[in-house]
């Protein structure tokens, strides 16, 4: 017997469909039986969020991006968490917000290239960086590079923020 957690597209819908009570768009079945392997097939066919129990569910995992905030159960890089977003899924409240894709400063010894990226997700690696010699090398890095003007001028509005 496996227990799953169903999330429920409404977020804040209480009461109970194809037989499982939800509270607050979370409910529980497990396919012991007949009617609950057809519960898990109706709610994975609706757009319901269908997870093993003991598992973080993709809703939680952007929840946890977007406040930062790891379960007691799981931390997983933000890569991990935002892998299949979307398939079978419920939809999250604030989803997408706060998320930034693209390449995230890690410290593993790899040198980002701002050539290499788009300059959103140069914007964002800018963004997200605490480092100020990364940041500084990352500007002077483009200034010799392709110059585009919203990274360049990134940095200045640094400098500015500075004095």
């Amino acid at each position: 017997m496996n227990k799953y957690k169903i999330e429920a597209p409404v977020r804040s819908f209480t009461g109970e469909s194809v037989g499982v009570h939800f509270n607050k768009g979370t409910g529980y079945v497990d396919d012991s039986t007949k009617e609950g392997r057809a519960a898990l097939e109706y709610f994975r066919r609706h757009g319901y969020g269908v997870a093993p129990a003991d598992q973080v569910t993709e809703e939680e995992r952007v929840q946890e991006l977007v406040t930062g905030v790891p379960t007691q159960r799981d931390v997983l890089s933000p890569a991990e968490a935002m892998t299949n977003l979307g398939h079978g899924a419920a939809p999250a409240i604030g989803f997408g917000l706060g998320v930034q894709d693209g390449p995230t400063p890690t410290g593993d010894g790899e040198t980002f290239d701002p050539s290499e990226h788009k300059q959103d997700d140069v914007l964002a690696y800018l963004d997200r960086t605490d480092d100020e010699a990364e940041r500084q090398r990352v500007i002077d890095a483009e200034a010799g590079g392709k110059k585009r003007k919203a990274i360049l001028a990134r940095g200045e509005q640094k400098q500015e923020d500075q004095k």
